[in-house]
């Protein structure tokens, strides 16, 4: 059986304080028909001398293109991205955390979840007659961290993450 799209859900902590203990979680995706993870895989290949090919791998730099975002001050994450877009907010003000969970039994207790911290950068704003749009991108920017999180959690719109192994189910 094939995982639906709703299976992925990401998460940014929209206090943007880079804290898990308190972080706020916004699930991304509201007005989106597609989002995903761009890996941006680097892997460089030469030839030698000899004709012998030589392949480096420097591992992924991935990053999200959240679009659309419609402003909505009703949202959490809206008054920081106002903010970073309009008063053009340059390095820790624009760190925050994601975090993905991958629902693969919905029958489960928990979920597998990674945490990770990121950066936000906004790529305009304006838009057209369907509302004021700030699309942005997400920059991955290390300190992955592998975990779960619990379902009645994330049932209850506040995932917690619980970094870790995941327990077996009874």
């Amino acid at each position: 059986m094939k995982l639906e799209r709703k299976s992925l859900i990401h998460f940014l902590d929209s206090s943007f304080l880079n804290v898990l203990a308190s972080a706020t979680w916004f699930k991304v995706g509201i007005d989106m028909e597609e989002l995903a993870v761009n890996l941006n895989p680097d892997v460089a290949s030469s030839k030698n001398i000899w004709g012998e090919s030589r392949v480096t791998d420097n591992g992924y730099e991935p990053s999200i293109d959240a679009d659309p975002y419609y402003a909505n001050p009703d949202e959490a994450i809206y008054p920081k991205l106002r903010s970073i877009a309009m008063d053009r907010t340059i390095g820790d003000g624009c760190k925050t955390l994601i975090l993905e969970v991958i629902i693969e039994d919905t029958e489960a207790t928990n979920h597998l979840a990674y945490v990770e911290e990121v950066i936000v950068k906004p790529q305009s704003y304006g838009g057209g007659t369907s509302g004021i749009n700030i699309p942005y991108n997400v920059s991955f920017n290390g300190g992955r961290k592998k975990g779960y999180v619990a379902a009645a959690s994330l049932a209850s719109g506040n995932p917690t993450f619980t970094a870790g192994t995941m327990p077996t189910e009874p």
